[in-house]
């Protein structure tokens, strides 16, 4: 199976000691964090398609967030995060 990018939102002291810890091992942060989940790894069988699952799952939030476009989630950060 292929590579795919990932985007997390993790805590600026937590990014910085990873990247530390890596360097030290002399690893990438990308590698570090797949060997910490690949024992969580749990094969699908081919014949089940692991998106429409992830869809099955869509709106099933019922925060304050779950009626908000990515725009305006992503705003909302970013005027929590700067004050902007």
């Amino acid at each position: 199976m292929g590579k795919v990018k990932l985007t997390l939102t993790v805590d600026e002291r937590v990014v910085a000691n990873a990247k530390l810890m890596a360097k030290q091992q002399r690893k990438s942060l990308s590698e570090m964090i797949e060997q910490l989940l690949a024992p969580a790894d749990i094969s699908l069988p081919e014949s089940v398609p692991a998106i429409p699952s992830a869809l099955s799952l869509r709106g099933i939030a019922k925060g304050s967030l779950s009626q908000k476009t990515d725009k305006q989630i992503r705003e909302m950060m970013y005027k929590d995060r700067y004050g902007l």
